[in-house]
């Protein structure tokens, strides 16, 4: 979700090839890199999470591609793919019980860990040497989904998760605490966010909320559409996401519809320095860069600064950190 420092300085026809070729690499990027709610976005659309999957069944939980996963003893060698899953599994105590991380995961407690490649397209024999009882990963991945079928080949039935909503993430985290039989922690954990977004929505009263665009992707434009687990900070946050009307979770938008609805701020996410601490009237380190992007410079508010960067992994991932993001946003927003 971060590369929107890319400038393209080049003929119309370049550009339009150079920007379909990078639009599939951002959006790879985007799924591995957040790894939130994955849309899957690759090529044409996105995994939605069914409303009636994932739910607790008598002979265990059922994630979101119908796999039944049995509760017969606490999963103790874990692999997550999903470094929002991750997050979640540090945060109710079970860093422990990771045995590889993806480059994405940089806490600490799993920085001795194995690294590895290809979240979206992971090694088979790879995953498979390390032998985990419990293997998280997207539903489908860039190949159609053809990788977890192999896993299923040689006998490793994985979790799939499809993370697109506060909802979703609260679904899985209680999943994982089943299967983990941490149970309490994974409460406690969709209680502390809970409590964090509910904290973010007090602090800014009064105050009307504010326009916002998020660029996902900057070059074609991609935003984010409504009820996502984003479209929720953005609400927590005191800010109204000016695509709520368009369909999808992460849909592609022109520069002419920016334009015309004119919102109060454009909101970008960056990799590299995180959530700047800005002080009043500074501007921001982004806004200078967006303006020199293609067609991004006719937006009115980057034309008058009014840029919000924000870092793209605490952003860009539906887990217990929401809550932090959504408060930094209001802070940005509303001073406060």
């Amino acid at each position: 979700m971060a590369d929107t420092s890319v400038r393209v300085h080049a003929g119309p026809r370049l550009r339009r090839s150079l920007g379909r070729e990078r639009s599939l690499v951002r959006v790879r990027r985007f799924c591995a890199g957040l790894i939130p709610g994955l849309p899957a976005i690759l090529a044409a659309g996105c995994f939605s999470s069914d409303p009636d999957s994932g739910q607790a069944s008598a002979d265990g939980v059922v994630d979101d591609v119908g796999h039944v996963h049995a509760l017969h003893s606490p999963r103790t060698r874990i692999i997550s793919l999903i470094p929002a899953a991750t997050e979640t599994l540090v945060e109710m105590g079970a860093a422990d019980r990771l045995i590889a991380r993806t480059r994405y995961d940089e806490q600490a407690e799993l920085a001795a860990l194995p690294i590895l490649s290809g979240v979206l397209e992971p090694s088979v024999e790879a995953v498979a040497h390390l032998e985990p009882d419990l293997l998280i990963m997207w539903p489908t991945g860039g190949d159609g989904g053809a990788i977890g079928q192999r896993f299923v080949q040689i006998g490793l039935q994985w979790y799939g998760a499809a993370i697109n909503t506060v909802a979703d993430f609260e679904r899985h985290a209680a999943n994982f605490g089943e299967l983990l039989g941490l149970e309490r922690a994974a409460d406690s954990v969709v209680a502390a966010v809970r409590r964090d977004l509910a904290a973010a929505s007090e602090s800014w009263p009064g105050r009307v909320g504010a326009e916002i665009v998020y660029v996902v992707q900057a070059e074609p434009p991609m935003t984010v559409g409504p009820g996502t687990f984003l479209d929720s900070i953005f609400s927590a946050a005191g800010a109204v996401n000016s695509f709520r009307d368009v369909e999808g979770n992460w849909p592609s938008i022109s520069m002419e519809q920016i334009i015309w609805r004119d919102p109060d701020f454009v909101v970008v996410p960056v990799e590299g320095y995180g959530t700047p601490r800005m002080a009043p009237g500074a501007r921001d380190p982004s806004a200078d860069r967006m303006a020199d992007l293609f067609g991004w410079g006719k937006v009115p508010a980057v034309a008058a600064g009014r840029v919000i960067s924000v870092d793209a992994s605490l952003f860009g991932r539906p887990g217990p950190r929401m809550g932090e993001a959504a408060r930094y946003l209001a802070q940005r927003i509303h001073g406060r």
